[in-house]
């Protein structure tokens, strides 16, 4: 398969709102998932098919070194590459790495304000211009209100296109009680869940379609989507 084959059959395209695919310019969108279910494995799908599409990606995460991060990185596009029997798959890694820049923060030091020092210095240097910013490992429990709100005035202003992913607890009941105080804060909110064979996405929202089980899943040995 080429690779403008797999941009086009790729599960996420259920999630299109815009030519471009995904999100909209300024538009934030929340992945939602308790630990080991899946969410920084689809974090890392949505960001090779930005990548596929030649839109840089900054990837910040939150609590883990960037050597874990790559390591992510290259075990997903390699099930990728082999489930879709991708062609020239050395040459698309190459190409598609070079627009991809990750950052860490511890999870104390992280703010909407650092971010956007951290990220101002790079685009000042013509070191790196991100199109779509992904953020893994925020903790609701421990941040507040006010932080989602700077986040999400932050992406408006700047035309950018994010996706952030959090893990929930046990204690947080059920996924739309913890989601829906944040509706008005995302503009799209995915959860995964396991069910009995897969892991299921549901859209808490996704314009027109909110409450729906979307029509993907994810694979629970390969953490790949995949398109009922």
């Amino acid at each position: 398969m080429l690779k403008t084959e797999l941009v086009a059959k790729n599960p996420l395209r259920v999630f299109d709102q815009s030519r471009e695919g995904g999100l909209a310019p300024g538009q934030t969108g929340l992945i939602a998932a308790r630990a080991g279910t899946g969410k920084t494995a689809m974090l890392i799908q949505i960001s090779l098919d930005n990548l596929f599409r030649q839109n840089a990606v900054l990837h910040i995460s939150i609590g883990e070194t960037v050597s874990h991060v790559q390591a992510w990185y290259d075990e997903i596009f390699r099930d990728l590459a082999l489930g879709y029997d991708l062609e020239m798959a050395r040459n698309v890694w190459e190409d598609a790495i070079k627009d991809r820049l990750i950052l860490t923060f511890r999870a104390n030091v992280f703010t909407v304000p650092t971010l956007k020092e951290r990220m101002g210095d790079l685009v000042a240097q013509n070191i790196f211009t991100p199109k779509v910013i992904l953020i893994d490992g925020i903790d609701l429990h421990k941040q507040s209100r006010e932080m989602l709100e700077n986040l999400r005035d932050f992406i408006r202003e700047s035309g950018l296109k994010a996706w952030v992913a959090t893990r929930t607890h046990r204690e947080d009941g059920e996924l739309v009680e913890l989601i829906s105080p944040l509706s008005d804060l995302f503009d799209v909110i995915i959860g995964i869940e396991p069910s009995t064979d897969a892991l299921k996405l549901t859209a808490f929202k996704n314009p027109g379609h909110e409450g729906e089980s979307v029509a993907v899943t994810l694979d629970p040995k390969t953490l790949l989507l995949v398109s009922k």
